[in-house]
């Protein structure tokens, strides 16, 4: 009896330290793959200011920080992009000019989240080559499209988004980045009819479902493992009588139909970082792992595949 292991993590918003502990897990768990499931990339740019003799400064997570000379500098770096902001080196005259120009900002936060997404492809390859290990990394609706050529040029790293893909030579994998309609306009953000549309353009070509998996950025609605704090007008928390969020299910209506409709072996998503759990939908097994990449923390679901079932599967965190 072949047994086949998949570890799956999602949401790291551009952590370095997450991606780096995902490619890594699949040597730690001894996974045969690795999927990826959406918001690879990271959300803010972090200026840090050049001043006189070796000084840069910066704000960081709302504290004002100056640090002396390369090596304080470079550990103030992996600090930031630890947490999934972006590094500008720069000085005031620019900073100025980058504060008063959106477009120029926006062209050069872009640039940043290329590059780190080749570096960290770099990375993937080095790490993965000779292993046997598939590794599949889907963008997610918070992830620009400037990015999915650059998966798509990889030689070991695999973009699913909108594809059949065959995980293992019985299991197929449909794979959707895009998420019904939030409050922030996500670039991949969609009507449920289109999320709907897409799902079922999928399935019409896969030839076993109940073996398949379906990787969906966003969960199926009211399952648990979408629940999300209510915004106000102004996007702020609702509180509770007893001063607690109020939380409120944010999934898709349409993934949770198709779901129902359609039942594969096991639903992979993310997209909500407070969600972490398992919801049954029927036959299929839906998952969301949550998300703590501000801490450097890496979700992660492990499962254990073999004989066209789940034999066993775990939560993890590392």
């Amino acid at each position: 009896m072949t047994r086949r292991r998949i570890f799956f993590a999602t949401d790291i918003h551009g952590s370095d330290v997450c991606f780096r502990k995902f490619i890594n897990a699949g040597r730690f768990y001894k996974a045969d793959v690795l999927i990826f499931g959406g918001d690879l990339t990271g959300k803010t740019l972090t200026p840090i200011i050049e001043g006189p003799k070796e000084t840069f400064t910066c704000k960081f997570l709302g504290e004002s920080i100056t640090v002396k000379g390369e090596k304080e500098l470079d550990n103030l770096k992996r600090k930031i992009r630890s947490v999934g902001s972006y590094v500008y080196t720069t000085d005031s005259s620019e900073f100025e000019e980058l504060s008063r120009n959106q477009e120029k900002t926006d062209e050069l936060f872009n640039s940043l989240i290329e590059d780190s997404v080749r570096e960290w492809l770099e990375f993937a390859e080095k790490r993965l080559k000779n292993t046997g290990i598939k590794c599949y990394i889907c963008p997610g609706n918070d992830d620009n499209f400037c990015i999915d050529p650059i998966i798509n040029e990889s030689e070991c790293v695999v973009n699913p988004d909108g594809k059949i893909v065959n995980v293992f030579d019985d299991v197929e994998m449909i794979s959707l980045g895009h998420s019904n309609i939030t409050p922030w306009s996500c670039p991949r953000d969609i009507t449920e009819e289109e999320l709907s549309r897409k799902i079922n353009d999928l399935v019409a070509n896969v030839e076993n479902l109940e073996k398949s998996i379906f990787t969906i950025h966003v969960p199926p609605y009211n399952t648990g493992i979408d629940s999300a704090p209510e915004l106000d007008e102004n996007l702020r928390p609702k509180l509770e009588p007893g001063g607690e969020v109020k939380m409120m299910p944010a999934g898709s209506t349409a993934v949770r139909e198709a779901i129902l409709k359609f039942q594969p072996l096991l639903g992979l998503h993310g997209h909500i970082h407070e969600s972490k759990g398992f919801f049954k939908l029927g036959q299929t097994l839906c998952v969301n792992p949550g998300s703590e990449y501000q801490e450097g923390i890496l979700k992660g679901f492990l499962m254990e595949f073999s004989n066209g079932k789940i034999r066993d599967f775990i939560l993890t965190t590392g």
